[in-house]
């Protein structure tokens, strides 16, 4: 990205503490969201276009929004758990609700190692199941607490009990961060056509969906998330014109910051006219899946 997109880069950013309203009171920590930025898919704005099922109208690549390493090794314990955690070690940056600061005692940026649950059959075991001391995830959650790009205090993400919950100090440790760095997994958000209806009783209409993808691979999701004046937004993935109640030319005029104009639609050609007049915007955004969670009882 270009020094020119810094001031862009800053208004993203400001949106990062209103992201918190996005994490669930139940919920601990929860990853800091990724960055959306719009870029050429090879269509002319502001031009009348035919297109037809498959083409890409808009694309956007996908960054990480902030890159966090440790300068130097660390050694952290709590109640059971402990860890020595080289230097050169990724951390995740993490969102926190009000409520996990009041039970921690401390607030700032925070930064979350890896899951002990996973990291050991030994963590594993002592976290035990459903009705433990802690959650599926149990993370040791750095704090910046003044930042000064020092980690200077500790809390156990994933803990039930009180008395494991506090924050406590540690000695300062420094640590890389860096912003908007491009994404590991090659991400790809686009906008494309998705299908020319042609039914009598649906003539001539036109889809549009999103299509997410990680290392070339399609990455399923229900809604993407987004935070728009201090108010959370969610974008489907389906966009699809209606000619019996809105006639052509009909308009998106907000899919993900993006704006299409549909000029004419012809189905049975398999094609359509179409007008681009804005790519994606500069975002912090969230794919959402919706899990069901299914309780049987027997009697």
């Amino acid at each position: 990205m270009t020094i020119e997109r810094a001031p862009r880069r800053l208004r993203a950013l400001a949106m990062v503490p209103l992201f918190v309203l996005l994490v669930a009171a139940r919920t601990s920590v929860a990853p800091l969201p990724e960055t959306m930025v719009g870029t050429t898919a090879d269509v002319p704005m502001n031009e009348v276009i035919t297109v037809k099922q498959g083409d890409v109208v808009l694309r956007a690549n996908v960054y990480d929004t902030e890159v966090v390493t440790l300068s130097e090794p660390v050694s952290v314990g709590i109640a059971k758990f402990t860890q020595d955690i080289p230097a050169g070690t990724r951390l995740d940056p993490v969102l926190v609700s009000e409520k996990t600061e009041q039970l921690t005692g401390s607030g700032g940026r925070i930064y979350c190692g890896e899951n002990q649950r996973t990291r050991s059959k030994f963590g594993e075991a002592m976290i035990g199941d459903w009705f433990s001391k802690y959650k599926t995830i149990v993370r040791f959650c750095f704090i910046d607490s003044n930042a000064d790009k020092k980690l200077d205090k500790v809390f156990l993400a994933g803990a039930k009990a009180k008395e494991d919950q506090l924050a406590v100090e540690i000695t300062p440790t420094t640590f890389e961060r860096r912003l908007f760095q491009a994404d590991d997994e090659a991400g790809v958000l686009e906008l494309r056509v998705h299908r020319l209806i042609a039914k009598k009783s649906e003539p001539d209409k036109i889809e549009f969906k999103l299509h997410l993808m990680k290392n070339g691979v399609e990455q399923t999701f229900d809604f993407i998330r987004t935070v728009e004046k201090g108010v959370p937004e969610s974008t489907y993935p389906i966009s699809r014109t209606n000619p019996k109640k809105v006639p052509y030319p009909s308009y998106f005029n907000d899919i993900l910051g993006g704006g299409v104009g549909v000029m004419a639609v012809d189905a049975a050609k398999g094609e359509a006219q179409i007008k681009v007049h804005s790519n994606f915007k500069m975002q912090l955004f969230k794919p959402v899946s919706i899990v069901y969670n299914y309780v049987y009882v027997y009697y």
